[in-house]
Formats: structure tokens, C-alpha cells, sequence
């Protein structure tokens, strides 16, 4: 199998400012990725985290405050034809690992799933969650598609949510449609950014009353016996809205909520809602 020449760090990088710098052509606010740390990362499950306001809401408060979140893996390119896919492909294709190796008690190499759970159980709340690799082994290639604006097009996306099972590795091709993913075969769309971004439009929507009953439970279940941290939510939930009309209550709570979330946590909230 032939490697790529350059790092999943500097994929990662690339990417995320390829994100950065589309955001801000396209919407004249710069976006900062939130990276997590290696100890951090095997907890959360994913590489980088954006928020993207023009995102419907999801089903849950993230506590790093983000909607949209991705996970990294570099594919080297199997070219011969004694690979064990090679008989779907019937060419060059390219291959990564989705769990990592590790060592159990018996210290026997065996395959960690357990950034893949997370990663599953992110998608399944309705966050899109995607893994992102590389349809090509060099670095002047990566660099110049970089330049040249067209990076997140020729980067392919794996949504998480569309995948039923555990697999052991993702193969495709730089010009198939989807993805093939093993042990048992299931095959998945392969999404670059222009299609993604239809599809995200297609995530589950809530009206601002289920956004803010959603929040309350998540800020709840955050905050644990947090004297302070309750004191606060407590005011938000116990307010007294006085003459203000019931449609335009949830309005007035998210307003609230924003500045719990801003005072505790430090992050901005948009609600897009679905009407009633």
C-alpha cells in the first residue's frame, strides 16, 4: 500500500482552515475549529468541532458549544490486485481504518472501538458528524487544491449517521459514488462539500418551545450539582414573563437561555426553529 506524503495533522489543518476561509467568503464571519487535546480526543471521539449558525438546530447542547463535527483518517492507495477489495474495485482504490490498534489485559493487539462509539453516538443525537480523508498521496496536490479554493471538494465525507454497523475499514475510489464499507459489506454515499451541504440542510429541524425544553434537560444534566449552575437556571425557568404574549414566550426563554449559556459556558446560541 502506497502512504500519503504528508501527515493526518496536515490534512486536519488544511481542512479546517478550507472550512474557515469558505465561511468567511461566504458569510464574512470567521469561524474558529475547536481542537480538542490527544486526552481530550479518545473521550469526545472526533478531531475538530465547528459552530455553524446556518445549521438547524439539534436535538442536544454540545458542551464545547458545537453543531458540526469531524474525525480524520489518513487512506493510503492499495494498487495491485492481490488487496482483498481489489475484486469490487477492479483498480486502484484507496483504504483506512476505522478503529484503532490497541493492546488488552493479555497484551493481544486487538481493534478499539471506542472513538467510533463516540462518534455513533454523536450522529445519532443529530449532530452531523462525518469522517474526512484524502483522495490523494500528495502533499503539492493537497497544497494547491488548499490555494486554489477547491480543498473540501476533493476531500471525501463519510456520514456516521448513514452507517448501521461496526466496520474494520472504508474503501473507495477518486471517482466512485460512494463508499464500501467492511467487515459486512454496506455501501455509503461519499459526500464532498458541495453535496454535503444539501444534505445538511436535510437534519432534523425543532420548533423553538421542543429547542428550549431540549435545552433545559441538557443544562440540567451538564450542570449536576452545580449549586451556582442550578441557582442560575432556576432564575431562567422561574422567570416571570408578565404581560407578554404565550407566542412569544419561547422567544423571551431563549433569550435567557443565551445568557446562561454565555455566563457558564462561554458560547454564543443560535435557534433556527421550524414554525409551530
Amino acid at each position: 500500500m502506497r502512504e500519503p506524503d504528508f501527515s493526518e495533522s496536515q490534512l486536519q489543518q488544511a481542512v479546517n482552515t478550507a472550512y474557515t476561509r469558505y465561511i468567511v467568503k461566504q458569510r464574512g464571519v470567521w469561524i474558529l475549529p475547536i481542537v480538542p487535546s490527544l486526552r481530550a480526543e479518545f473521550n469526545l471521539g472526533w478531531d475538530t468541532a465547528f459552530y455553524f449558525d446556518w445549521l438547524p438546530s439539534t436535538e442536544l447542547v454540545d458542551p464545547e458549544g458545537c453543531n458540526f463535527f469531524l474525525q480524520y483518517k489518513l487512506s493510503g492507495l492499495l494498487t495491485t490486485d492481490k488487496a482483498s477489495e481489489w475484486k469490487h474495485w477492479g483498480k486502484e482504490f484507496y483504504r483506512f481504518k476505522i478503529p484503532f490498534i490497541t493492546r488488552n489485559a493479555a497484551k493481544e493487539y486487538v481493534d478499539d472501538y471506542h472513538q467510533w462509539d463516540r462518534l455513533k453516538g454523536l450522529a445519532d443525537k443529530n449532530y452531523p458528524t462525518f469522517y474526512a480523508t484524502n483522495s490523494t498521496l500528495q502533499k503539492q496536490h493537497l497544497y494547491l487544491a488548499w490555494q486554489e479554493g477547491r480543498l473540501l471538494d476533493m476531500v471525501p465525507h463519510l456520514d456516521v449517521k448513514k452507517i448501521t454497523g461496526r466496520h474494520k475499514s472504508v474503501t473507495f475510489t477518486e471517482d466512485s459514488e460512494y463508499f464500501l464499507l467492511h467487515s459486512e459489506e454496506e455501501q455509503i454515499s461519499k459526500d464532498n462539500f458541495t453535496s454535503l451541504k444539501n444534505k445538511l440542510a436535510e437534519y432534523p429541524m425543532t420548533s423553538l418551545a421542543d429547542s428550549n425544553k431540549n435545552l433545559l434537560r441538557a443544562l440540567k444534566e451538564i450542570g449536576g450539582n452545580d449549586e451556582i449552575w442550578s441557582f442560575d437556571l432556576n432564575k431562567v425557568t422561574e422567570a416571570n414573563f408578565g404581560p407578554i404574549p404565550d407566542s412569544l414566550r419561547p422567544w423571551v426563554k431563549q433569550r435567557f437561555f443565551s445568557s446562561f449559556i454565555y455566563k457558564h459556558i462561554g458560547a454564543t446560541m443560535l435557534w433556527f426553529p421550524k414554525a409551530d
